[in-house]
């Protein structure tokens, strides 16, 4: 029989485990993709979480493509149609590839290609296929987060599970969903904070170029002061001696 202390148990050894973390932020040149590896610890199969949030605001994010393929190159998750935002969940064992376009990509999943057999056959698809081409040639700024954690492995039986073993595997499943939502939520936090940097930058640069003007402004006012000065001082002088 198990003990009624080991569900709550397991929720917080699940919240406050030390996962995998990754938190990054990239720029994107027009047309270029980046991609980034990363394998899942031991054999057993892991918990993958990861999100994206597009920083720039002044420009739109049709060109921006987010993709996670397997080690097969399989599609397993992509972004939607000029979403600037996206999260996933995947779970399994190996290497994944998470890779971002600016005017790049268009990766197509099996429901993609049989969306467009169908399509040839001349069947009405209502589909998400959208344009990937950066047209206004400008570079995309993304911040990113994966984690990676241990798959919590549910009771198994061989007779079947008991009333307990299934309270302890419902609270797990509500711990670990619940676990994701704040990882989320802290992940926006964290890209709160990243386009405040940028902002910060942004206007620590152009304080820096309003600096730089305003010496400029001072240096040519004082030359223009001093040779005004040094010019009619010439002309009373000259104008004396007449």
């Amino acid at each position: 029989m198990i003990h009624s202390r080991v569900p709550i148990l397991a929720l917080f050894a699940l919240c406050f485990a030390l996962p995998c973390l990754a938190s990054l932020s990239l720029t994107l040149p027009k047309g270029e993709e980046k991609c980034f590896v990363f394998r899942t610890p031991g054999e057993g199969p892991s918990h993958i979480t990861g999100s994206f949030d597009m920083l720039d605001d002044d420009v739109p994010a049709n060109p921006v493509t987010s993709t996670l393929f397997d080690d097969l190159y399989e599609v397993l998750w992509h972004s939607e149609q000029g979403t600037t935002e996206g999260s996933f969940i995947a779970h399994g064992a190996g290497r994944y590839h998470l890779c971002f376009g600016n005017g790049s990509g268009g990766y197509k999943t099996s429901e993609d290609r049989e969306k467009e057999r169908l399509r040839v056959e001349g069947h009405h698809i209502d589909d998400d296929n959208f344009d990937y081409q950066n047209y206004d040639g400008k570079d995309r700024h993304i911040a990113f987060n994966v984690r990676v954690r241990p798959e919590t492995k549910p009771y198994k039986a061989k007779d079947g599970l008991n009333a307990a073993e299934k309270t302890s595997d419902r609270v797990l499943g509500m711990a670990t969903r619940l676990k994701d939502k704040l990882d989320l939520l802290m992940d926006h936090q964290d890209y709160i904070k990243n386009r405040e940097m940028q902002h910060r930058d942004i206007m620590e640069k152009t304080y820096s170029l309003l600096m730089r003007w305003t010496i400029l402004e001072a240096v040519v006012l004082i030359f223009v002061a001093s040779a005004q000065v040094i010019y009619f001082r010439k002309f009373f002088e000259t104008k004396r001696y007449l």
